[in-house]
C-alpha cells in the first residue's frame, strides 16, 4: 500500500506547487491597494478622520494621483477646510468671550444683597444680553449656513469616493476574475486519490 500511496502523494504535491507558481502573476494593471504584496500606509484624505486599511479611500487616493480634475477638487477641499476653520475660530472666540463675560456678570449680580438693586441690575444685564443676541444673530445664521454647506460638501465627497472606487473595483473584477481551472484540477486530483484509495481499501478488506 505504501508503494502505491507514496508516488500518488508526490504527484498531488507537485500539482499543488505548480498551481501556486501559476497563481503568482504580474499585477501591473491591479491598483496598489488591491495588490497582494502591498504595504498600506493610508493617510486619510477625508475631513472626518483617518481609517485603517479603508479600501474606498485607498483606491480613491490612487485615482486622485492620476486624475487632474480630482486633484483640483481635493486641493479646493483642503483650501476651504482651512478657510472654514479660520473663520469659525474668530466667531467661536468672540462668542466664548461674551459667554464668559455674562457668566461673570451673573456671578457678581448674585453677590448683591439689596434685592431691589439686584432686580434693577438684573434687568440691565438682561437687556444687554438681548442686544448682544440681536447683534450676533446674523453671524449665527451665517455659521449655520456654513455648517450646512460643509456637511453637503462632505456628503458629496463621500459619494465621489464611493463611485470612483466602485469603477476601479469593476475594472479589477473584470480583468482579474480567477480561473476555475486550478480549483477544478484539485477536485479531479481528489477524485483520483479517492478512487485509488477505495481500490486499495477494497483489496485489503
Amino acid at each position: 500500500m505504501k508503494k502505491i500511496l507514496l508516488p500518488l502523494c508526490i504527484l498531488v504535491f507537485l500539482s499543488c506547487t505548480s498551481r501556486k507558481e501559476n497563481r503568482t502573476t504580474a499585477q501591473a494593471d491591479v491598483p496598489k491597494a488591491l495588490q497582494d504584496n502591498k504595504e498600506s500606509s493610508l493617510i486619510s484624505i477625508s475631513k472626518r478622520g483617518s481609517y485603517d486599511h479603508d479600501l474606498v479611500e485607498e483606491l480613491y487616493k490612487e485615482k486622485v494621483k492620476s486624475t487632474p480634475a480630482l486633484r483640483a477638487i481635493e486641493t479646493l477641499i483642503d483650501k476651504l477646510n482651512h478657510a472654514e476653520d479660520d473663520s469659525l475660530q474668530v466667531y467661536d472666540e468672540f462668542k466664548a468671550k461674551n459667554q464668559q463675560y455674562y457668566s461673570s456678570a451673573t456671578s457678581h449680580l448674585n453677590s448683591i444683597k439689596d434685592s431691589l438693586l439686584k432686580k434693577e441690575i438684573e434687568s440691565v444685564i438682561e437687556r444687554n444680553t438681548m442686544g448682544y443676541n440681536n447683534r450676533i444673530s446674523g453671524l449665527h445664521d451665517l455659521v449655520s449656513n456654513l455648517n450646512g454647506k460643509s456637511g453637503s460638501a462632505d456628503d458629496r465627497h463621500t459619494i465621489l469616493m464611493i463611485l470612483i472606487s466602485l469603477g476601479m473595483m469593476n475594472e479589477y473584477q473584470g480583468k482579474n476574475l480567477p480561473s476555475p481551472k486550478s480549483i477544478e484540477s484539485v477536485i479531479n486530483d481528489y477524485n483520483g486519490l479517492i478512487q485509488k484509495m477505495d481500490s486499495v481499501i477494497s483489496k485489503n478488506k
